[in-house]
């Protein structure tokens, strides 16, 4: 939980920077920010039937929103895959990773559902290519939990502070995953024959109090 935690509020962080960025071009001294969040994980494993290719994927996808004075500056919503493919049969070990901001996807105001679909293009270190196929569903199934979190970060210009109770719902996961994986051949890989589960969340409430140092 708390893995999956530091990651929504890490997308937080990247989304601020931006923000401070610009707060600090124009040579405000406090700037203050409220901060919403939506996010979805889901972690399925495949074993082909000979039980040679074992596959392990995680999806996480990510959306934030910053209001600021007037209309809300909205960041795009992305989706980040990750493929990790062994062989047994002939060793092969490769991690394949990747994102895209463009996908469909709908969040429940309650947390108790949730769908994403989309066309993730992933790449391994050696630079081989593949195209993760996704549709998967998300059903919350315990109640909601409220975890609150205060993050302090300094560098040499720059007091950020950030007060944030994320609402998070385990869920079980279903759906569909394929893709042409190098290594496997031509014929698309199941990815998803296993849900290992996952979680909806949201950011309740949060604000970022960002203190530019002076020169």
């Amino acid at each position: 939980m708390k893995r999956r935690v530091r990651f929504f509020l890490a997308m937080l962080a990247v989304t601020g920077s931006v923000f401070a960025a610009r707060a600090a071009h124009a040579k405000a001294t406090v700037a203050i920010f409220n901060l919403r969040d939506r996010s979805l994980i889901a972690d399925f494993q495949d074993i082909t039937d000979d039980e040679c290719i074992i596959t392990q994927t995680n999806i996480i996808f990510s959306e934030s929103v910053t209001h600021v004075g007037g209309p809300p500056i909205v960041g795009p919503p992305t989706t980040l895959v990750t493929v990790v493919y062994a062989n047994g049969c002939t060793g092969d070990f490769i991690s394949f990773m990747g994102g895209t901001t463009q996908q469909t996807f709908h969040i429940a105001q309650d947390l108790s559902s949730a769908s994403l679909s989309a066309s993730v293009p992933i790449a391994d270190d050696a630079g081989n290519n593949a195209t993760v196929s996704i549709d998967v569903q998300w059903a919350a199934n315990a109640p909601a939990q409220v975890l609150s979190e205060r993050i302090v970060n300094r560098n040499a210009d720059t007091l950020v502070i950030d007060r944030i109770n994320f609402q998070v719902r385990s869920a079980n996961v279903s759906g569909s995953i394929s893709a042409v994986l190098p290594p496997a051949g031509p014929a698309p890989l199941d990815l998803s024959r296993y849900p290992e589960g996952g979680q909806i969340g949201k950011n309740v409430e949060g604000k970022r109090t960002i203190t530019f140092k002076s020169p």
